[in-house]
């Protein structure tokens, strides 16, 4: 597990690119540097950076941005995980299912055959239907 400071300058990344896509590329850049400093084959960016670069909107992003990236290295493929500095990291959601699983072993309960119950048939109600009153026919 690497765990690293960068201060990335988005500035550079935007500035030939149109103003109506200036922070998709912003998020973009963000994904490319932290491919490339970290040497990650997964890059996965946290809310906290999506909403500082969208907060002005899509044609104002920050020139600048501090994140705190983290590396982890599964059986085949490692990922690269990031957030703003000073942000938590959320738990991963593959170790919260696997213990929910340890706490709660299966148990095998034998069910016991039962009829289900009868409910007396209720007699059905018989709607009043009025007469129907002749159509007038227009002259």
């Amino acid at each position: 597990m690497d765990e690293k400071v960068y201060t990335i300058n988005i500035r550079k990344a935007i500035s030939k690119v149109p103003k109506w896509e200036k922070s998709k590329r912003s998020v973009a850049a963000v994904k490319n540097f932290l491919k490339s400093h970290m040497k990650g084959d997964e890059v996965k960016i946290g809310k906290s950076i999506t909403e500082e670069i969208w907060k002005r909107g899509n044609q104002n992003p920050p020139k600048s941005i501090r994140i705190h990236a983290i590396l982890t290295e599964d059986e085949e493929r490692k990922i690269v995980r990031a957030e703003l500095l000073g942000v938590p990291f959320p738990e991963e959601k593959e170790k919260k299912k696997e213990k929910k699983k340890e706490e709660k072993p299966k148990e095998e309960v034998k069910k016991e055959e039962t009829k289900p119950e009868e409910k007396p048939q209720e007699e059905p109600k018989k709607e009043e239907t009025k007469p129907e009153e002749p159509k007038k026919e227009k002259k």
